[in-house]
């Protein structure tokens, strides 16, 4: 899966995914396929592909 940049859009979703996992989205890197995120403080880097199964897995838990 490789993302694309795709503005202010995509940026808005992964900043939900990131808010209903308990973290701050801070960033994401289309060129390195990064998104960056805040967890209880301490900055963090995850390529998109990792982030997006952890939200998912987290979804079907719910």
């Amino acid at each position: 899966m490789n993302f694309q940049d795709l503005g202010r859009g995509a940026r808005i979703e992964l900043a939900k995914m990131a808010k209903q996992l308990g973290m701050k989205f801070i960033g994401y890197n289309p060129s390195a396929q990064q998104v960056s995120l805040e967890y209880k403080g301490k900055g963090m880097t995850y390529p998109v592909e990792e982030f997006v199964a952890e939200y998912q897995k987290a979804s079907e838990l719910a």
